[in-house]
């Protein structure tokens, strides 16, 4: 019987479907006055990683679906006001980078549900990749919040 270790050629997909967190966000004035419900779909691709004298079965070489989901959990709580979901999504992935040398790409979308009454839920959605990370998100400023 094979191994049953990691393959480390392998790139595996991680997707995470309708993570609900609560953050401050939106533009309109009542939103800055309360937190509100945000969902997550994200998809990510990664290789695992390998440290010196380490298997390629050990817990540090992949990521953890559900440590992932906590720290987006903390973020999302902690986090100042946001007015745009681009600039959240941006966050999202950047945080996830800075934290997880092994990702090679994210997908990120967030919905706002049922922010209409014809609508089961509105959003934005945009890939990354580890160089459009290292060259593009890194570089922009942070949001600038304007209280209305």
């Amino acid at each position: 019987m094979k191994s049953e270790h990691i393959a480390s050629g392998v790139r595996w997909q991680i997707f995470i479907e309708g993570l609900h967190l609560m953050t401050y966000v939106g533009l309109h004035a009542h939103e800055y006055q309360q937190q509100q419900a945000v969902e997550l779909d994200i998809e990510m691709s990664y290789r695992p990683g390998r440290q010196q004298g380490q298997q390629s079965d050990h817990a540090d070489s992949i990521i953890d679906y559900d440590q992932y989901c906590t720290l987006l959990s903390t973020f999302m709580q902690e986090k100042p006001h946001t007015c745009l979901l681009e600039t959240l999504a941006s966050e999202v992935a950047s945080l996830s980078f800075r934290d997880y040398p092994m990702l090679e790409e994210i997908k990120v979308a967030i919905h706002k549900p049922k922010i209409r009454a014809n609508a089961a839920r509105l959003g934005v959605s945009a890939c990354w990749t580890r160089w459009s990370y290292e060259t593009l998100l890194i570089q922009q400023p942070q949001e600038v919040v304007m209280n209305t």
